[in-house]
């Protein structure tokens, strides 16, 4: 049976390096890190997982070539966004078990922030305008 879309190669090369990173960063025991471990430091650590899970998002999304706007295949979108989702709760549930880390409801939700970013950008990026003739 024929995969139902076309895999656009680039951006699944992408993702994967991307999923990769977030888990060999996710690795990296809390006393290897650099820095002081101030609070402007762990507010922007924990912020930084809404622009790493949004391009996350956005580049899966786009290796199967989805879009928001006129999509044809909600059930693969359903798909991969809940992979995406399952993927940031099993990466807090790797944390558990690397020294110094601890898994994180909070970094949870700002995962889902992302996700939900991406698909914001993505419908705003295919709507069509109405003052464009």
């Amino acid at each position: 049976m024929p995969f139902p879309r076309k895999i656009k190669v680039s951006y699944l090369l992408i993702s994967i390096a991307i999923t990769f990173t977030i888990v060999m960063l996710s690795s990296i025991p809390e006393e290897s890190l650099p820095g002081s471990k101030s609070l402007t430091e762990q507010i922007l650590s924990n912020l930084a997982h809404i622009p790493a899970y949004s391009v996350l998002t956005y580049c899966w999304l786009r290796s199967f070539g989805l879009t928001i706007y006129k999509e044809k295949s909600p059930v693969t979108m359903i798909g991969v966004i809940l992979g995406i989702l399952f993927f940031s709760i099993s990466d807090e549930i790797h944390q558990s078990f690397v020294p110094g880390r601890t898994p994180s409801f909070m970094d949870i939700g700002l995962d889902l922030l992302g996700i939900l970013l991406a698909l914001a950008i993505l419908y705003h990026m295919r709507r069509p305008t109405s003052f464009v003739k």
